[in-house]
């Protein structure tokens, strides 16, 4: 059984590229940003050197329309309540209001700042808007369009969060190396937090309402962790030369961090405040995105490629060749997708979240894959075929690791995160020469 196990990971792995990539779209010059619309299934790419958006169908991985917006679009955020995208263009100082439905620009409304970021808080239906010259964090209602009195600032905004534990905002300032907390109730400061130098990019965790925020200048390059309930900094980090960009993985309540200099992704652990692991890659990485329904972490790098991280054993599992220089990504939940903004390529890269990897029949006679998956809700059944035939059964995962012993009857596989898995079923009486691979995939 062992030597048919290894035998399905070498197929896995030597097709496991090429699987989860699915094809490149056009988008145009310098695609910078990504937001996904759930309700109409459409991903929206910002290509800050062209002044337009381009609208992808999430069903047919087609262009669906070019929407011509203000000059240098540089974030993008969809709104659900309204069904709306809004893109906020650095260069002409205004936001353009998309339909989600039409997608068509229905609105635009001058900021009287530069817009650089921007986060949504659903308790008001509201967008904070990272501003400068001058620094500022702006307002948005989603419902009226209205841009209300801003929030002033010491020195110019580099990054922002939302905590919705306590319905506050984090702006990052990286001159005054500070982090502000921003109350969504009252629009007020109510906390300042000084942080190592030059604090750039933060992401929020959930599961311990912590703020993370890498900061780093010349040699001195940390994560900083806030604790949200207190405002005061909790740990400080050195995961490994310049970060720049976070994400939060929810599963296993980690955040990754992109390392620029030294080429690695560093992950730290958000219950003790520990680098738990570091992972090389090919190039300096940009930004990550979890997928935590799958458990996988997909890092984009510098090389034209993204790595696709385990997020259980913090290791690389697939490396998938996109379009030049990724930079963000986003994930689409209906379609199981991942999308990548190619800086240099002018397109965008479409990934299937799960890889797609199908079954193939090895070289060997070892192993045999039965034909069509089988769909499994909460309860995995194997057959028995008698006490005397020695028969044993395994549970893997898409990369050929054991995941779980099966035993004959039904086995609960709930706990699992939905995707594609194999069930690897042995004969005791003949080593490898009846051993039968079959696909199924959990679903919830």
């Amino acid at each position: 059984m062992k030597n048919a196990a290894v035998c399905l990971l070498a197929v896995l792995a030597a097709s496991a590229a090429g699987q989860w990539f699915e094809t490149t779209v056009p988008a145009d010059s310098t695609p910078h940003v990504l937001c996904y619309n759930p309700q109409d299934d459409y991903v929206y790419c910002a290509n800050w050197g062209a002044d337009n958006v381009t609208v992808i169908n999430g069903a047919t991985n087609q262009v669906d329309t070019i929407l011509m917006v203000g000059v240098e679009p540089h974030a993008i955020i969809y709104s659900p309540l309204n069904n709306k995208v809004f893109c906020f263009n650095e260069g002409s100082e205004n936001v353009s209001v998309i339909d989600g439905a039409t997608n068509a620009v229905v609105a635009t409304e001058s900021l009287g700042t530069h817009p650089w970021d921007v986060v949504r808080c659903p308790v008001n239906d509201k967008l904070y808007v990272l501003g400068r010259n001058p620094n500022v964090v702006a307002t948005v209602d989603c419902g009226t369009y209205n841009v209300e009195t801003p929030v002033a600032l010491s020195a110019a905004p580099y990054g922002i969060c939302y905590d919705s534990t306590d319905n506050r905002v984090y702006v990052a300032t990286r001159n005054d190396s500070s982090v502000h907390a921003i109350d969504c109730a009252s629009n007020a400061v109510v906390a300042t937090i000084k942080v190592g130098p030059a604090p750039n990019k933060l992401c929020w965790n959930s599961r311990e309402n912590k703020i993370y925020t890498a900061t780093a200048e010349g040699l001195d390059s940390t994560v900083t962790v806030i604790d949200c309930a207190t405002n005061t900094v909790a740990a400080t980090l050195k995961p490994g030369r310049y970060p720049h960009r976070l994400s939060y993985e929810p599963t296993e309540s980690r955040v990754y961090v992109s390392n620029y200099s030294s080429r690695t992704v560093a992950v730290v652990d958000g219950a003790t405040n520990q680098v738990v692991a570091t992972i090389p890659t090919s190039g300096s990485p940009e930004g990550s995105c979890a997928v935590p329904e799958l458990g996988y972490v997909f890092a984009a790098t510098q090389s034209d490629t993204v790595f696709v991280i385990d997020a259980a054993s913090c290791s690389v599992f697939a490396r998938v060749g996109v379009g030049r220089n990724p930079i963000t990504l986003v994930y689409n939940t209906r379609d199981n997708r991942v999308y990548t903004a190619d800086y240099y390529g002018a397109t965008v890269s479409i990934l299937r979240a799960s890889g797609g990897i199908e079954e193939e029949r090895a070289a060997t006679r070892a192993t045999r894959v039965a034909p069509g998956p089988t769909i499994v809700r909460g309860v995995l059944m194997v057959g028995d075929r008698g006490p005397k035939t020695g028969d044993r059964a395994e549970l893997l995962g898409v990369s050929g690791r054991k995941v779980l012993d099966l035993a004959p009857g039904p086995n609960d596989v709930s706990r699992f995160a939905p995707g594609v898995y194999f069930v690897l079923q042995a004969s005791g009486v003949i080593r490898g020469a009846s051993d039968v691979v079959t696909k199924v995939i959990v679903t919830r």
